[in-house]
């Protein structure tokens, strides 16, 4: 039989191979009993005609349309990419399709993303709080659906999430500088109050507390996590009378702008100026001083969140659950002892 355009249904296999629909939805669907010539004969039927089952004829019967939307503040960040391949990892692997949208860390368009994965029908929902309120959680509370936090913590104790120990990442960045012999150390770090920068910055200040010192405001910067934030910041602390000679930029952007800045000012890394980077990226190791980071396990985040959504859609699990992931310290060419 040849059929000419649209779209091959479970009928028309049925047809082909000679059984009702019924029997050819239990053959393709491996459920009931029948016998092996007959599920033979509907398998047949089904790859000569290049059926492809239904998504959404799937989700009227099982009330599943096997989707997990991901709703994220940047997937241009080298971390939030990394967090969506773990989350893929794990959903391909479990049959599930993955739906994500960025909400740029806006409220109104966290909301409008949320309206969007609404209609869409997913079963699950990973995302990422922004900064500016709590609207975006109190909508995705309404959607009666498994929610898991990433990246960030979500206000509230009955959320499950999966985050990094920034506190402990801040730590470790200014703990490493300063076993190096730096102790004047800058830090560019995200907006007053965003929950990573705070954790970073109390890091920040135990490390130095540590060895007696204290943190000095002619020495932090708070930006947007931008090139040309970063630029600026990193152009202010430089151009000081006694200024840094070691410096932690919270994000990828912002040590790009740290990196070009101490490039106009004829600083060479790590020579006269070390560079630390608070996230991790692939091309990290590749740049002219290869850069030494705190790697938050990004693509573990996004596996974590996804077995935990799994967890919560299989019935397995009522009690929320955090995760916590320890970052990791790479060294590499950017830090120096100061001269």
């Amino acid at each position: 039989m040849t059929f000419i355009g649209g779209r091959i249904t479970i009928r028309d296999v049925a047809r082909e191979a000679g059984v009702s629909v019924t029997t050819a939805s239990r053959a393709l669907n491996n459920k009931g009993e029948l016998s092996e010539a007959t599920r033979a004969l509907v398998l047949a039927a089904a790859e000569e005609l290049h059926y492809v089952p239904s998504d959404i004829a799937r989700a009227l019967v099982s009330g599943r349309t096997k989707t997990i939307g991901v709703l994220i503040t940047d997937n241009a960040s080298p971390v939030y990419a990394d967090v969506l391949r773990g989350v893929e990892d794990v959903a391909n692997a479990n049959g599930y399709a993955v739906l994500f949208m960025n909400n740029g860390d806006d409220e109104d368009r966290a909301l409008e993303c949320i309206k969007t994965l609404r209609s869409r029908q997913v079963d699950a929902v990973i995302f990422t709080p922004v900064q500016s309120g709590d609207r975006d959680l109190e909508q995705l509370r309404r959607l009666d659906l498994p929610i898991v936090g990433v990246v960030r913590r979500p206000a509230g104790q009955d959320i499950d999430f999966v985050v990094a120990d920034n506190e402990l990442g801040g730590y470790y960045a200014t703990e490493h500088l300063l076993k190096l012999g730096h102790r004047r150390i800058g830090h560019i770090g995200g907006r007053i109050g965003a929950w990573t920068t705070e954790a970073r910055m109390e890091g920040y200040a135990r490390a130095l507390g540590e060895q007696g010192l204290q943190v000095e405001d002619r020495l932090v910067r708070r930006t947007p996590h931008e090139i040309e934030s970063g630029y600026e910041a990193a152009m202010e602390l430089l151009q000081q009378s006694q200024p840094p000679t070691a410096i932690i930029a919270a994000t990828l952007p912002q040590t790009m702008g740290l990196l070009r800045a101490a490039g106009s000012l004829g600083l060479k890394v790590p020579d006269r100026l070390s560079v630390l980077a608070g996230d991790e990226a692939d091309f990290a190791e590749f740049l002219h001083a290869p850069l030494t980071t705190v790697g938050q396990q990004s693509r573990e985040m996004g596996r974590q969140a996804m077995r935990l959504l799994l967890s919560r859609l299989s019935g397995r699990r009522r009690r929320p659950k955090g995760v916590v992931l320890k970052p990791e310290l790479v060294l590499r060419g950017s830090t120096a002892p100061p001269r």
